[in-house]
């Protein structure tokens, strides 16, 4: 039977994921205190948006399968006292949650990268910054008619953007926020619905990407896997989708 290995420290577990993306910008050395690994897969924490530690199992899938069968020991040390721990899965994996584990609902999703500044596009002179804690009201109102499931709201601290119609109205939004290890994340783009197919997404998307990589190095984005015209707009961007999740609330105590 596959042992199921403790790890220590951020070094080792990018590692033990050959410096996999998504770890070295989703995982800072506090959540890497203690991970766990079984043959070509390893279990290491993440946080969602406030503090509650999530654990994301990541690698091949026999080693992923162990890890999965040792969820309720990772859970006392990530959770202790806690009923349900929620954990991310790679999507072809999620039956194996569900066969092991009383599973809730939950989300299916995919993480975005790129190390390669969009080409400059003259279109990309729309796209202003904007001030989220002046106009809250006004993005917050956008987002919710024509982006409801958005997962970041204006005044947080995140810098924003938009593409302004010619009386300042809003046709175009976006976030751009930060990982946990510190790489820039676009969130909460948005483009009016009346002008859907004009080419907004793209626009906003480029810009803010292109100015991302060139001050960072890298931009990051994630978004629900139903939405395939998203999908479509990252990679001909040039982001590379390097994971798909399934993150679901999983009961691992009595």
């Amino acid at each position: 039977m596959t042992a199921v290995l403790t790890g220590h420290g951020l070094h080792d577990l990018l590692g033990a994921v050959e410096g996999h993306p998504f770890v070295r910008c989703e995982v800072t050395d506090e959540l890497a205190a203690t991970w766990w690994r079984a043959a070509g897969a390893v279990a290491f924490q993440r946080t969602r948006k406030a503090v509650q530690r999530t654990v994301n199992v990541l690698g091949d899938d026999a080693g992923s399968t162990v890890l999965l069968d040792h969820l309720p020991q990772i859970a006392a040390t990530v959770a202790p006292g806690r009923r349900a721990l929620s954990v991310s899965v790679p999507q072809h994996l999620e039956p194996l949650l569900r066969e092991r584990y009383r599973v809730l609902d939950g989300g299916d999703w995919e993480w975005f990268h790129t190390t390669v500044a969009p080409a400059e596009h003259p279109s990309h002179e729309r796209v202003v910054p904007l001030d989220d804690v002046a106009r809250a009201g006004e993005v917050g109102a956008f987002l919710e008619t024509h982006s409801p499931t958005a997962d970041t709201e204006p005044g947080r601290g995140e810098r924003w953007f938009g593409v302004e119609e010619p009386d300042g109205s809003l046709c175009a939004a976006a976030a751009w926020g930060v990982t946990r290890g510190g790489a820039p994340h676009l969130s909460s783009v948005a483009v009016d619905s009346r002008r859907r197919g004009q080419g907004l997404g793209r626009t906003i998307v480029g810009a803010v990407t292109r100015q991302a990589v060139l001050e960072s190095g890298v931009a990051t984005l994630g978004m629900y896997s139903h939405n395939t015209v998203a999908r479509g707009l990252y990679l001909s961007l040039g982001y590379d989708r390097l994971c798909a999740w399934s993150s679901r609330p999983v009961l691992v105590g009595p």
